[in-house]
């Protein structure tokens, strides 16, 4: 399973890479050129477009823009021992600005199939050896609107530590080398406030898990 933010060099295209026709105008936006910079793993391409503004004025205005294909997260809990389940492993991009590199984050994956539940289940086997059923979806958000068109799918799931055939760890091919962190939710909380988990989908799942899991655990259900 592909991991949400893998630079491995044995793969050449994502799967998910959007297909549908770009928009080319709307009652504010007129497109004139998309220039594609890169298509390998993902696809860069360099847009120019007029953008109406407030004041009603068009302007012409300049973006690169990533299509790196849509990804889903999930918060594995367990309520009786007052746990979650996170993962820490190696990210390049983040050892290139300083520090290890290596993050705790949740378990996440590019959705593969189209299907962002069915990849988050494989993906979580994958990375932390636990089977879980049917997932609960919470919502979905963009990553970085800025410039990147990735939308994040996130979800919940409970995890018996018996319901664990495997040890997790991710797939060697595809130069994963996955640790299993399963750690006290107050301590998970502990290390945001600390600067110990950088990583924006794993704070906004342990504050989702705060407020409506362990908090008010009625609030999980299918939406």
């Amino acid at each position: 399973m592909r991991d949400c933010s893998q630079e491995t060099a044995n793969r050449t295209r994502m799967p998910n890479t959007p297909k549908a026709e770009p928009r080319t105008s709307s009652e504010r936006i007129r497109v004139h050129q998309r220039e594609v910079l890169s298509d390998q793993w993902a696809r860069l391409e360099s847009v120019k477009f007029d953008y109406l503004r407030s004041d009603g004025e068009w302007q012409r205005q300049k973006r690169e823009i990533y299509h790196r294909g849509h990804g889903a997260a999930i918060l594995l809990y367990n309520l009786a021992s007052n746990e979650i389940v996170l993962t820490r492993q190696f990210r390049f991009a983040a050892w290139s600005l300083g520090g290890d590199g290596f993050l705790l984050e949740v378990p996440a994956g590019i959705i593969e199939g189209d299907d962002p539940a069915q990849t988050i289940q494989a993906e979580t086997e994958q990375e932390t050896g636990f089977l879980i059923g049917e997932p609960t979806f919470l919502f979905k958000a963009y990553a970085t609107p800025g410039s990147v068109t990735e939308q994040l799918h996130y979800y919940a799931a409970p995890f018996d530590s018996d319901q664990r055939p495997g040890t997790g760890g991710g797939l060697e091919e595809e130069g994963e080398d996955i640790e299993v962190v399963v750690v006290n939710l107050q301590q998970a909380f502990e290390w945001v406030m600390q600067g110990r988990i950088e990583d924006a989908k794993t704070i906004i799942l342990i504050q989702y898990a705060q407020l409506h899991i362990f908090g008010n655990p009625t609030h999980l259900t299918p939406v």
